[in-house]
Formats: structure tokens, sequence, C-alpha cells
């Protein structure tokens, strides 16, 4: 196989990872989706922790909400926007991740590797026309 024809593999495969993400996982940053698959590959056994920012509707109960993430990851989430943002610092796996995005009241799911439970805060901005819920958008 020749080196371009290689490179062209590798792109349509890409595409194909990029589909997979978008179709299992649509509210949630592919680049999060792929760190998080890297990091679980390269040490299966120990669930990496990253800084979750999830974005939902607005009037969502944020008591209910932030008892039911602490329920979930043992952390209490830091709560912005009016309580449609929410920020965890907590392990995280792709089963969570499903759980996370597959929620009927979430718009959206971000999130950056910490290594460890840190201090931080949010980092990630939601708006309406938000680039993850274009289909066409690239990074």
């Amino acid at each position: 196989m020749s080196a371009s024809q290689e490179i062209k593999e590798i792109q349509r495969v890409y595409a194909g990872l990029e589909t997979l993400y978008r179709t299992s996982f649509p509210k949630s940053d592919p680049s999060l989706i792929h760190d998080l698959l890297r990091r679980s590959q390269k040490n299966p056994n120990t669930p990496p922790i990253y800084m979750v920012e999830v974005f939902t509707k607005p009037n969502v109960d944020s008591e209910a909400a932030r008892k039911n993430i602490f329920e979930k990851t043992g952390m209490v989430p830091a709560v912005y926007e009016n309580g449609t943002h929410y920020v965890t610092n907590h392990k995280l796996s792709l089963e969570i991740l499903k759980e996370i995005s597959d929620s009927s009241d979430v718009l959206e799911v971000a999130g950056d590797y910490t290594g460890n439970i840190t201090a931080r805060g949010s980092s990630h901005v939601h708006t309406d026309d938000c680039p993850l819920r274009n289909p066409d958008y690239t990074y």
C-alpha cells in the first residue's frame, strides 16, 4: 500500500470513528471521548479522573441534579449559570459518560483530564450555537 493510500485509509477510518462518537454520544465532546478511550486503553484497571462539565436544559431542579451527581460520583458538583452548568471532578468511564449523555435533561457534555481531584473551576462555555450541535463541525 502506498503512503497516500495509507493516509486515505487512516482518514476514512477516522471519519468512521467520528461518526460512531456522534451516534453513540451525540451530546459529548468528541475530544473527551477520544481522550478517555486512549487513557482507558493505556491503563484499563484505573479509571482516569476528569473535570466533567454538564450543560442542562433550563428549569432542571438543581438540588435534585446535585444529589444525583453526588450519588453517582461521590463528588458534589459546582453549579453555575443559574443551575444549567454542573462541574465535577471524578473518575470517568465510557459507561458513566454514556449515562450522562443519554439523560434527557442534558444538552452537552465536555471535560478535561485532570489526573486527580482538583479545585479547578469550569473551563467550557455552552452557547446556543455550540459547534457540537452541528454534525458538519470538524476540529
